[in-house]
């Protein structure tokens, strides 16, 4: 599914000292997931990589969606949790290339829920949903990188 990830502003007094604040931004993406369905319930493994031109996420995890109805038009709740990576950009007056090199900034245990649409039939269908993703692991040393995401793609069954 393509991915609108809408990054919030972390909360400053849990930053990592010394770096820079981060602004509120939005990373477009891309996510993945294979499921075992049954009955309207599908549970399995997830993941999720968003680039921006200052910040990258990286999520490995898993999402288990409960959907409502059988006709063609089928609306989900959705909960998920994993281990979400995120790089910052930082500018070093030692490094090559102009001074910009990627550095990892946080990871942690991040939870998400959220709900969406399922259009179409058993076999293909297109999906919609929309999550907020909590870091749920964090120290103060660390910082909060706290997610909202709308997702749009496909679904193919067999």
């Amino acid at each position: 599914m393509g991915v609108a990830g809408f990054a919030l502003r972390p909360d400053p007094a849990q930053e990592p000292a010394g770096l820079p604040a981060l602004p509120a931004r939005t990373l477009p993406g891309l996510s993945a997931s294979l499921s075992l369905i049954h009955r309207g319930f599908s549970v399995g493994p997830e993941a999720m990589v968003l680039r921006g031109s200052d910040r990258r996420m990286y999520a490995l995890g898993g999402v288990a969606r409960l959907q409502a109805g059988s006709g063609r038009l089928r609306p989900f709740i959705l909960i998920g949790a994993g281990s979400y990576s995120w790089d910052r950009k930082m500018v070093l007056a030692f490094a090559p290339a102009g001074g910009a090199v990627w550095t990892g900034d946080v990871t942690g245990f991040t939870g998400s829920l959220g709900g969406g649409l399922i259009l179409g039939g058993r076999r293909t269908a297109m999906v919609v949903e929309a999550r907020g993703h909590k870091n749920l692991g964090h120290g103060p040393d660390f910082g909060a990188r706290d997610l909202l995401t709308i997702s749009a793609g496909g679904r193919f069954s067999w």
